[in-house]
């Protein structure tokens, strides 16, 4: 059964802007700067209090921690989410040409600040493979092997100062990270956290999968145990994958033989997890599982040495000592540092907004930009890379129940054992097996290959920008991908506010909604009002678009019939003019030949008279009537007749205007600028010399106080009382002057 839908009646008095405000009693709000700033540095206890708690977020959860419900839980999921920590760690370390031990340092440290000032309760710092590449591009760059190899005699050969390269490279990921810290902290205290907003979903994607590619072709040569010398900068994967090709006839078998059981074991764990994920109470920690059986099968057997496998290698116990960064390589790595900071910012909150949202509480932006730049200033002391959220890491703790940082103290007590006891049993770890699991573990980010076939579907300029992410980042490097990418994304937002299509709106029958009527058929239009609406935002970029688009749908080019009707007097000034010269001349002629005429009788009679004596007749005659003509012109007198000028028409007069009302549905702009303005100040003066109102109806009070800021209305001479609330408001105000008077009332206005 059909429900009747409801209905409304309105029954209100027209209103324009002044008339409302004045009605309705407007309160005048205003901001003095002074006040804002004694606000802003005004100190009393409960704002540091306040101030004390919003950085410190751990006095808040903490006092609310429920032991009894929530310690067995944490303690579960930090042992099993460690267990990932520690070989994914190591792993990422090679990504970031580091030693293996260096991964466990960055998974280890930041996780004390996070502790204290993060926001996410379940969120583990740690390495992120795209943040290890880009530190990886840094170290390669500024310390290159090149620089540490040296000509042997005794041996004839070129060897490299292993030692020494990984010093130095270490040296540099811990300025690196320090300058990354110092951007991110620097931010936060700005209230930058909104930057995120400028790294749209589609170029995270296209840059997160062209990273994630790079990172696969990185790994082969650990996969294929084959020697690629490694390369930085624009077509560097490019390079590498034709190394990786040519020497695929020198693969090791050994390696690849583990790198294929691990991923094979790897794969099918993970498949059955996550089908069976109901039934587990936690994760099954297969990486740890595939390390020590890797460990225990190599080393025993002795394969590095018979098959010459690349292992781990020697793994320092105990804690590093910590080392000032070196501030003058600043200069080198600071717009790497600036990605870094920016991307490894975005991931943080990305997952921290997904978590809290499952879990009903609040992210800080801002706070987790100080948290994630004070974990890294406190881990650049030990040489860490740049680090964000540890993704798989954290879902591990996620899904097996981890309600606070609790879970990630966990995280760090399994890294600490393995950096005090248990690294030095990992030195026959293949880095075949390290590889095999970074692989594995970029899965879900190499299905993302298939976004834009989703993407061209929905969107096909968000497809543009994935696209464009991808290929800047995949053959220039992550940190062109990072420049090209955003600066492409705004370029977008840009092009979408730019070339936005107005459409003439027409009333809907019976109703005061007004709509295209190239949608509706049940439209009337009233005769003598046009009305036209924009949806963007009326700015620099677009203001002279905006006037075309105007111009386009009411039919009418107001500085076009000005023009004409301006030509049109000048025209008939200048006949008016040569009329009146023609005449002067004509008068002056005529006056010149009765002049003429008159010399001209007098000699005539003298003659007459003089042969009348000679004849001696006594009687004169008396002067012929035809002899005096005022009609005379001078050609009669032997004059020659001057050239005439063509006779040009008078053009036609311009015709008036189609309508007597312009009204501007300006509901969809949100915010105006000078040029926006200044495109407004010159429409009302056109249409105004054309008798053309000009209405502004749904302004919004922010556009509206940018207009009085920007002297449109006392400078500009757009009068207030062409501001209404509603187009229908402006469209009863319109009619007065209208043939049509449908919609004038004497009393308040009523639609039914």
């Amino acid at each position: 059964m059909h429900q009747e839908r409801p209905r409304y009646v309105i029954d209100r008095r027209a209103y324009n802007l002044p008339d409302f405000d004045r009605q309705f009693d407007k309160k005048s709000r205003q901001f003095p700067v002074g006040e804002t700033v004694k606000k802003l540095f005004r100190c009393s206890l409960p704002r540091l209090r306040g101030l004390v708690f919003r950085h410190l977020p751990v006095l808040s959860w903490l006092p609310k921690y429920k032991v009894k419900e929530n310690l067995l839980c944490d303690v579960i999921s930090g042992v099993s989410a460690g267990t990932i920590q520690v070989p994914q760690g190591m792993a990422f370390a090679l990504l970031a040409s580091l030693p293996p031990v260096n991964g466990l340092y960055s998974s280890f440290f930041p996780l004390f600040p996070y502790f204290f000032m993060g926001t996410a309760h379940q969120m583990v710092p740690g390495t992120f493979a795209v943040l290890s590449i880009m530190a990886g591009t840094v170290c390669l760059r500024l310390a290159p092997e090149s620089g540490f190899s040296r000509f042997n005699a005794t041996l004839n050969a070129t060897v490299v100062d292993t030692d020494g390269m990984t010093g130095a490279r270490l040296g540099i990921s811990g300025s690196l990270s320090c300058l990354t810290a110092i951007i991110q902290i620097g931010l936060g205290f700005m209230q930058f956290g909104f930057v995120a907003i400028y790294l749209s979903e589609s170029f995270v994607r296209g840059f997160m999968t062209a990273a994630g590619l790079q990172i696969l072709i990185s790994v082969l040569k650990y996969v294929f145990g084959i020697e690629v010398p490694p390369y930085s900068g624009p077509l560097a994967v490019i390079y590498t994958l034709r190394d990786i090709i040519r020497g695929l006839p020198d693969t090791n078998v050994a390696s690849l033989g583990f790198a294929l059981v691990s991923s094979a074991v790897l794969i099918v764990v993970k498949q059955l997890s996550s089908r069976f994920h109901h039934k587990l109470p936690f994760p099954v920690p297969m990486e740890i599982i595939i390390v020590v059986v890797a460990t225990v099968i190599s080393g025993p057997l002795h394969l590095s040495e018979i098959y010459h496998m690349d292992i781990v290698g020697e793994i320092p116990l105990g804690f590093p000592s910590p080392t000032l960064p070196t501030v003058s390589q600043w200069d080198d790595m600071l717009s790497t540092a600036f990605s870094l900071a920016i991307v490894g910012y975005v991931v943080n909150l990305a997952i921290g907004r997904t978590l809290a949202a499952r879990h009903g509480y609040d992210v800080d932006p801002n706070q987790e930009m100080l948290a994630l730049g004070c974990s890294n200033l406190l881990g650049s002391f030990f040489n860490i890379h740049v680090v964000c959220c540890a993704l798989s890491v954290t879902l591990a703790v996620d899904s097996a129940g981890g309600a606070s940082q609790f879970a990630s103290l966990c995280v760090m007590l399994v890294v600490m054992v393995t950096m005090l006891a248990l690294g030095a049993h990992l030195k026959p770890l293949p880095k075949s097996v390290l590889g095999a699991l970074i692989a594995v573990n970029l899965k879900n980010t190499l299905l993302q290959l298939s976004d834009p076939f989703y993407l061209w579907k929905k969107s096909k300029l968000d497809c543009c920008v994935w696209v464009v992410s991808f290929l800047a980042t995949f053959f220039l490097s992550l940190p062109y991908g990072v420049a090209i990418g955003v600066g492409f994304s705004i370029l977008v937002v840009i092009f979408k506010t730019q070339f936005r299509n107005g459409s003439a709106v027409v009333r809907i029958v019976d109703t005061d909604i007004y709509r295209n009527p190239k949608v509706y058929s049940q439209v009337m239009s009233t005769p003598g009002v046009k009305i036209v609406n924009y949806c963007s935002p009326l700015y620099f970029a677009n203001a002279e678009i905006f006037r075309q688009k105007v111009i386009k749908k009411t039919g009418l080019d107001p500085g076009k019939l000005i023009l004409a009707r301006r030509k049109f007097t000048e025209q008939q000034q200048r006949e008016k003019a040569k009329e009146e010269k023609k005449d002067k001349q004509t008068r002056r002629r005529k006056l010149g030949s009765l002049v003429n005429m008159k010399a001209q009788t007098m000699s005539q009679l003298e003659l007459q008279d003089d042969f009348n004596m000679n004849d001696g007749g006594a009687n004169k005659a008396e002067p012929p009537a035809s002899t005096i003509n005022f009609r005379c012109k001078d050609i009669e007198l032997g004059e020659q007749a001057p050239d005439r000028e063509p006779t040009v028409p008078l053009e036609t007069p311009p015709p008036p205007p189609p309508f007597h009302t312009l009204i501007l549905d300006l509901a969809g702009v949100c915010f105006i600028d000078l040029m926006g303005m200044k495109v407004l100040i010159k429409m009302n003066s056109s249409y105004a010399t054309l008798g053309i109102e000009l209405y502004l109806a749904n302004v919004q009070a922010q556009v509206c106080e940018d207009l009085e800021a920007g002297g449109a209305f006392d400078d500009g001479h757009i009068a207030r009382s062409s501001l209404f609330l509603s187009v229908h408001d402006a469209v009863v105000f319109a009619q007065p002057t209208s043939e049509d008077s449908s919609l004038l009332k004497d009393g308040p206005h009523c639609i039914k």
